[in-house]
């Protein structure tokens, strides 16, 4: 049994090896060789009426790698405006502490394998996705990345999408100009072609052929006009982007295993972020006539095309899945394993005599 951090995991795990494990768990899954199960989310209203605590989990299995996963987080969720936006703020224990953990264990036994810290993997899990949704559809020539957002997600983003197009121009936008400028000059470190930080929006996205949306807020912060022929768009958060983005779009992939389940201790004061608020997705994809709509995962395999044309406007949107922490958090385990990486904890601890 190894306990992995996010040091050890930011040590062995490399973005081109995450996208390569995670589209052949993608295959796995589009097989029927892997399974998901749909993310849940229990809410429990504490004494402040502006906070919600928040138990999430889900979990996934891959039956040729051998492999379960469960995620689990526990936050503490609010919804301040921040820089004009309503946007969600979470935390565990404290303001910039959190709690999210993957139990891994092996399928021929049942063996618990390795609790990892989540943070390392969770990023990179959402970066690598996203690339992958970009090599099927973005256009072969996409050199042009514009970013709204300037966290952890815009970091992982931009590498992945640097690992399957020759990008030369990066754009970033964030109302906060300390963090869009410190994110360009560590990129700026790590990569040779242009990066730049942008004082609006639009700038980030206009004559972009990659635009990834990479924030928490809970209101659009990317707008159906600014959208140009032969885009290719990503969401992190499904609020992301307005009404109008969804009318213009040709092509709309989606990956998820259902719905979240989301569960209450009371609704009386529920607030409008939780249980479903915003726009219906499903609904405006489906009323926009022009809209092909595929599953990823059919993508992958060859049974729906990721582009029809140059000129084509597509969207991806996904939501974590378990099935993205089984084959990241395998990753993680066999090469801190090879490496040396990790602490060793007695097995007898998570094991026991009594039958469950």
């Amino acid at each position: 049994m190894l306990l992995i951090d996010n040091d050890c995991a930011k040590q062995v795990l490399r973005m081109a090896d995450c996208i390569a494990a995670l589209e052949a768990a993608y295959r796995e899954e589009g097989q029927g060789t892997g399974a998901n199960r749909t993310k849940s989310q229990l809410h429990v209203h504490t004494a402040d009426h502006q906070k919600w605590y928040r138990f999430s989990s889900a979990e996934g299995g891959l039956a040729d790698a051998g492999v379960v996963a469960i995620r689990i987080k526990s936050d503490v969720l609010s919804w301040p405006t921040m820089y004009g936006k309503f946007r969600a703020y979470n935390y565990c224990v404290g303001p910039d502490r959190f709690c999210g953990l993957v139990l891994l264990f092996r399928c021929d036994n049942g063996e618990p394998l390795a609790i990892l810290n989540d943070g390392v993997i969770q990023h990179l899990r959402v970066g690598a996705t996203a690339a992958i949704a970009a090599k099927y559809m973005a256009r072969e020539d996409a050199s042009v990345l514009g970013i709204l957002g300037s966290g952890g997600m815009a970091e992982s983003h931009l590498q992945a999408y640097a690992t399957v197009r020759p990008l030369r121009l990066v754009k970033i936008y964030s109302p906060n100009r300390d963090h869009r400028d410190d994110l360009a000059a560590r990129m700026r470190r790590e990569f040779r072609f242009e990066i730049v930080a942008v004082d609006r929006p639009r700038l980030a996205v206009e004559e972009s052929d990659i635009v990834a949306t990479c924030t928490d807020s809970g209101e659009a912060v990317l707008f159906g006009e600014w959208l140009d022929r032969g885009m290719h768009v990503t969401t992190v958060n499904h609020r992301e982007a307005d009404k109008k983005v969804y009318a213009r779009i040709q092509r709309y992939v989606s990956y998820q295993s259902g719905h979240a389940m989301n569960l209450f201790t009371t609704s009386t004061r529920r607030p409008r972020t939780l249980g479903g608020a915003g726009p219906d997705y499903d609904r405006l994809v489906d009323s926009s006539p022009d809209t092909r709509r595929f599953r990823f995962t059919d993508m992958i395999l060859g049974k729906a095309p990721g582009r029809a044309s140059e000129a084509e406007i597509n969207l991806f949107k996904s939501e974590g899945t378990g099935v993205q922490f089984a084959a990241l958090g395998s990753l993680a385990h066999r090469r801190c394993l090879d490496s040396g990486l990790g602490q060793a904890l007695p097995l007898e601890w998570f094991t026991q005599k009594i039958r469950n």
